[in-house]
């Protein structure tokens, strides 16, 4: 059971930080448009 629990937290681990590379992409993006 520890062990599920651990995976499931791992999992919504990996889920914030694929979102949080996506948001910085996205706003290195954003950033590289205006300034060109």
């Amino acid at each position: 059971a520890r062990y599920k629990g651990l995976l499931k937290n791992d999992n919504q681990l990996a889920m914030l930080f694929t979102l949080a590379n996506l948001f910085r992409a996205d706003q290195m993006i954003r950033q590289w448009e205006r300034s060109h």
